[in-house]
């Protein structure tokens, strides 16, 4: 008899022997993520804290950078803002941090961001060269590796593969996606030795003791509530970095007692008026915070400037630059 229908008599009771539900499959954070990332992409999307959802205009953004592109060459400034965009600059930034495990005294972080190798094919050699095999601790990477918002990722995954091997990082290498960045990516990258952190943390230990390391996924174009859950958890670290492309978690990140936030996005304003007065941030959020160093309640910041540029291959007023971070205890 099935046991479905099995049905006997217990003390003067019917009892159906109904065999138990089978466990729930576990949730697949990773995998849920892909799936949202998908379908914006695919349906021009964007997604932003407080602002809801609404489709891109690339059209007359596209339109509007060919016909600044034109107006440089026509008077004659296209090459030198090609030559400054040429011209990086290796910065390196010491950090006192109270909380600090002294373990990690003079731990030592490349920083590289807003690459965007498919407008800048010589970038790899420029960075190569600009780095000249030095050895550092760790090797963070937050986000936009392309120029392209849509269309094929093999360009750029090629780049990167010839730049990979020549940052040399004792702890590896981690990465963040940024707003230009395709949810195709993650495995290539991670094929290639990089860690990728998709709203999630890893820890990095030295002599006993460990820092956790948390990357949230783009929440300039991509915010969804994980990033958020992936800093709640990184909160409860004695010490924590947090990788975000952009500035615009600072409020979220300082409450929940972050002790270092990087990010970059901003490319510094790449085209600035005098003085480095930037025309535009793209940020919708502490647009105080699009270049350099800041602080943030007890959060020490770091806004990367960008090391390859968006857009058009011009700077002016800015620098493309490699940032090399240094932890200091208290």
């Amino acid at each position: 008899m099935d046991a479905i229908e099995a049905i006997g008599r217990r003390d003067g009771h019917t009892v159906t022997d109904t065999p138990p539900a089978p466990p729930a499959p576990p949730f697949d954070a990773r995998q849920a993520w892909a799936a949202n990332r998908l379908w914006m992409e695919t349906a021009n999307l964007k997604s932003k804290r407080y602002g809801g959802r609404h489709r891109h205009h690339w059209t007359a953004l596209l339109a509007a950078t060919r016909a600044f592109d034109m107006v440089l060459r026509a008077v004659g400034a296209h090459e030198r803002g090609y030559r400054n965009a040429c011209t990086l600059e290796v910065r390196e930034i010491e950090h006192r941090l109270a909380r600090l495990p002294p373990a990690f005294d003079g731990f030592s972080i490349l920083h590289l961001s807003d690459l965007h190798l498919d407008g800048m094919p010589e970038l790899v050699d420029l960075i190569l060269a600009a780095i000249d095999g030095r050895a550092f601790d760790l090797c963070v990477l937050t986000g936009d590796y392309r120029t392209e918002l849509h269309g094929p990722i093999l360009p750029v995954m090629r780049s990167l593969a010839r730049l990979l091997p020549g940052l040399r990082a004792r702890h590896g290498t981690f990465a963040i996606l940024g707003n230009h960045d395709d949810c195709h990516m993650v495995a290539p990258l991670e094929q290639m030795g990089v860690r990728m952190l998709i709203n999630e943390s890893a820890a990095i230990e030295r002599a006993g003791a460990e820092i956790l390391l948390v990357g949230t996924d783009d929440v300039h174009y991509y915010y969804t509530d994980q990033a958020l859950h992936a800093l709640e958890r990184a909160a409860e670290a004695p010490f924590s970095v947090a990788l975000v492309h952009s500035p615009e978690m600072f409020d979220v990140a300082s409450g929940l007692g972050i002790d270092l936030y990087l990010c970059g996005h901003t490319h510094g304003g790449q085209i600035c008026l005098p003085g480095g007065i930037p025309l535009l941030t793209h940020l919708s959020r502490g647009r105080r915070f699009f270049r350099g160093v800041w602080q943030h309640g007890g959060m020490r910041g770091v806004t990367h400037c960008g090391t390859g540029t968006s857009g058009i291959p011009v700077r002016f007023n800015t620098r493309g630059e490699i940032l090399v971070h240094r932890l200091r205890a208290g």
